[in-house]
């Protein structure tokens, strides 16, 4: 299918360049860019970094994914822990 594109001449030279450079047609150059866009996976609104400061667990990683039912296992753990340093365990 053909089409008319208005881009930026900045940008148009550097893909014609790029396209000369690598000895494939402007075409194909621009085809394989948008397939290789399109490919990529949609960064969903549960993708996004967390708003609040993350915690680190004690295993080391970093947990991105908070919800309350994890925030509330943290806490019980550490609940736990305090009652035993208490009576000295």
């Amino acid at each position: 299918m053909k089409t008319t594109l208005e881009i930026p001449d900045a940008l148009f030279k550097q893909v014609k360049a790029r396209a000369a450079i690598e000895g494939v047609k402007l075409k194909e150059l621009v085809t394989a860019a948008l397939s290789t866009y399109l490919a990529k996976p949609k960064a969903s609104a549960e993708a996004r970094p967390c708003p609040f400061p993350l915690v680190r667990g004690k295993g080391g990683p970093l947990m991105k994914q908070m919800n309350n039912r994890t925030i509330a296992a943290i806490m019980e753990e550490e609940d736990v822990e305090r009652y035993r340093r208490s009576l000295g365990r």
